[in-house]
């Protein structure tokens, strides 16, 4: 398995996953690819893809830079913004080792923490954070009423 930053060529691969993992994004579109690559993608500073043996890639994490996250003793904190393995890839330590270089990346910007959130029903992805270190800072329901 080899981690490191995604090359333009691969963006299909990681459109493909980023699908599995947020069926409701359908893909990527050319000019986010391209605003990606030319670091202008405002959600999206960091892509990190995991390789299988045969260059195949089974997992990808997107770091941002965010401020005032919850928690973060610094203005401005590297953040996951996805982190995802494919299904039949999970459980053999791809996952760990995305988080792992993550942190590197994180701390090659001179920075001390790194967040990331978990939708609250997930508790999969929950617990795999705290097992990976992370600690619970806080839990929120978001509600909207649409004005007459």
């Amino acid at each position: 398995m080899e981690i490191r930053r995604i090359k333009a060529c691969e963006a299909m691969s990681w459109s493909a996953l980023r699908v599995d993992f947020l069926p409701d994004i359908k893909d990527i579109s050319q000019t986010e690819v391209d605003a990606f690559f030319q670091g202008t993608y405002p959600n999206v500073k960091e892509v990190l893809v995991a390789l299988d043996d045969a260059q195949q890639m089974v997992g990808f994490i997107e770091l941002n830079l965010r401020d005032n996250v919850p928690g973060s003793s610094q203005q401005t904190t590297p953040y996951i913004e996805a982190w995802f393995v494919s299904p039949d890839c999970q459980g053999q330590g791809i996952g760990k080792a995305l988080i792992r270089a993550a942190e590197q990346w994180a701390k090659q910007q001179g920075f001390q923490e790194l967040g990331s959130d978990a939708p609250i029903t997930n508790e999969k992805s929950i617990n795999l954070h705290k097992q990976l270190g992370f600690d619970e800072i806080e839990r929120v329901v978001c509600l909207l009423k649409v004005l007459d």
